[in-house]
């Protein structure tokens, strides 16, 4: 009986609803902003013009690729606007009612952004977009905008879902409040809608009386994470999450919803380690230029930023990340931006990354990540067999990564230092290290990247081990070392090798670290895209003496989860190997 009640309740909702939005329908502006993307009418940016280009190739593609099982509803994209737009801003100059009608009036790229994700559907009329990216600049309307997908698929989805749980994702469950706020606020404006649900204000919950539909917060430092039954999750700032635990909780959870949505709305971020750039905001360039196979076709993305030919300083490319300028964002208070950042180079970073969403590094960074990917040359462990090389050895504490990293000087007429890597750290408690330290740990070991000893402390036998493996098949001629903690492992090997400790102090890692430093910049180094060591680089900062010497600056491991051994490692490795052969060097010319 109670259930007959619910089911009926809903349906008088969504009656109720779709009878305003009939009388409400206004212009449909997509198709025609779909249009002036392609012409060049349209400034927009590489992504968004792939993400036009994408929608255009997949409707081609209906009823004539058997591998695609997917159609275009344009009622139902149709729908989801005429919903939204029922809704009225709640704050700032558009909720002034004696200045405008205050009704959302969704600009032509918001709509392009609904009529794609609630126009495609597969087989049973379900959507086919389960999970969406999108990313754009600061004051574009992101919240607002997220909102209202919140309230739509928790009032009106289509086709209805029963006892729909909505939930707003944040790292605090105070920042989460903000985009939960402004969806209360709406649906409270809605002269329907505001009849039918309920606001707890203390627990952040909105309810439907009689249902299990509920809409609520979420944030790292709730009490449970448990017991979810999502089917809508509105992830605000997705830049800002230290990790991707949050969304493995909710998408875990939304395997009884026939059509779920995971919807991230960000602006750009800081940290190109983070799981928003590294998990969706990389796959998102994949997909977008096709570049992934298979191409996950439940995965919308588009991204508003500038094109790297671009200059940031011209007027006429700051509508590519900012798509609602001369309406939300004004042309003033972005042009001061600008100015500001011509003007003091220290806010340039955040400029850029927050109001042309551009993703940057923090300023403190020693080698940029551009410049590290440019050194991303293959290297061929075969190729190097019976090669001369420098070991480097950067042990670590009891329990943290030990690198031994190997380099390779060029041979003939090459100009590149090649490099092997070899990390390990302790099996026991690997799931709570990477938790701690927010990177992959285990996804490392298991694609054979990160090597595991037994226990919770490393055991020096197995870098030991690895030594004498290497041995085997290389010519190893010197192995450097920071003598801190190294001696029980150096007694062991100076009987075999040349040992040369290199102290971690101005004056035995300034000369080294300038070494390494001038050879990546000259792109003289391969590294071959170790993910390890690329984020052991991002994780690098250097400090400098009086005399302007540099040496890498130790992070705070406990507070910061930031690891360096690599590099430190690397760094010891490669300069031993230019030392040497300078020192060959003079000799052939003394010889001459």
């Amino acid at each position: 009986m109670k259930r007959d009640f619910c089911t009926r309740l809903q349906k008088f909702i969504l009656c109720a609803v779709l009878v305003l939005m009939a009388a409400t329908a206004s212009a449909y502006t997509a198709e025609q902003y779909i249009q002036d993307v392609q012409s060049g009418k349209q400034v927009a940016c590489k992504w968004v013009r792939l993400a036009v280009k994408r929608h255009v190739d997949d409707l081609a593609r209906v009823g004539k690729d058997p591998g695609f099982p997917y159609y275009f509803d344009k009622k139902q994209a149709r729908r989801a606007v005429d919903f939204k737009q029922q809704l009225r801003h709640t704050q700032g100059e558009w909720a002034n009612p004696r200045r405008h009608d205050t009704h959302f009036r969704m600009e032509p790229w918001q709509q392009f952004i609904d009529w794609v994700l609630f126009g495609w559907r597969r087989p049973g009329g379900y959507r086919r977009f389960t999970r969406a990216y999108m990313s754009v600049g600061r004051k574009n309307g992101k919240t607002m905008n997220g909102a209202a997908t919140a309230n739509y698929c928790f009032f009106v989805d289509s086709p209805r879902e029963i006892g729909p749980e909505v939930y707003f994702v944040a790292t605090k469950r105070d920042q989460a409040k903000k985009a939960w706020s402004e969806a209360d606020r709406q649906y409270n404006k809605h002269p329907f809608l505001e009849k039918k649900a309920r606001t707890y204000k203390q627990s952040s919950t909105i309810v439907i009386p009689g249902t299990a539909a509920s809409m609520k917060t979420l944030g790292k430092d709730s009490k449970t994470e448990d017991a979810l039954n999502p089917h809508f999750v509105l992830v605000d700032e997705y830049h800002a999450h230290p990790d991707n635990s949050l969304l493995e909780v909710m998408e875990s959870g939304m395997g009884a919803r026939e059509q779920p949505l995971i919807y991230i709305i960000t602006t750009a971020g800081f940290d190109k380690q983070s799981a928003c750039y590294q998990e969706e905001h990389q796959l998102a360039e994949k997909v977008l230029e096709r570049s992934v196979e298979p191409v996950p076709e439940h995965f919308f993305c588009i991204m508003y930023t500038l094109d790297e030919e671009d200059d940031w300083t011209d007027p006429e490319v700051w509508i590519k990340a900012n798509p609602n300028l001369g309406v939300s964002v004004s042309w003033d208070y972005l042009k001061k931006r600008i100015d500001d950042a011509l003007t003091t180079p220290q806010k340039q970073n955040k400029i850029k990354t927050k109001n042309l969403n551009i993703w940057t590094e923090a300023e403190t960074r020693w080698i940029k990540d551009d410049t590290w990917k440019a050194c991303s040359f293959a290297v061929h462990p075969e190729d190097l067999a019976l090669r001369p090389c420098f070991g480097g050895m950067d042990l670590s504490a009891s329990q943290d990564i030990t690198a031994w990293v190997l380099c390779f000087p060029p041979a003939g007429e090459e100009k590149l230092y090649r490099f092997l890597y070899r990390f390990f750290i302790p099996e026991e408690n690997i799931i709570e290290r990477e938790r701690r330290d927010k990177v992959p740990y285990t996804y490392w070991r298991d694609h054979g990247l990160l090597f595991t000893t037994p226990g919770n402390v490393i055991d020096y036998d197995f870098i030991e081990q690895q030594i004498l493996l290497d041995t085997e098949k290389y010519e190893l001629r010197e192995i450097a070392y920071d003598p801190w903690k190294a001696q029980e492992i150096v007694n062991h090997l100076e009987p075999n090798f040349t040992m040369v400790p290199i102290f971690q102090r101005y004056s035995g890692m300034a000369a080294p670290t300038d070494t390494f430093e001038k050879k990546t910049l000259a792109r003289e180094i391969a590294h071959n895209g170790n993910p390890i060591m690329t984020w052991m680089v991002a994780c690098t900062e250097v400090k400098s003496d009086r005399q302007g010497n540099i040496m890498p600056m130790k992070p705070q491991r406990d507070k910061t989860g930031k690891r360096i051994d690599g590099v430190v490692a690397s760094i010891m490795a490669l300069y031993r190997a230019v030392m040497d052969a300078e020192q060959r060097a003079k000799v052939e010319i003394f010889a001459v």
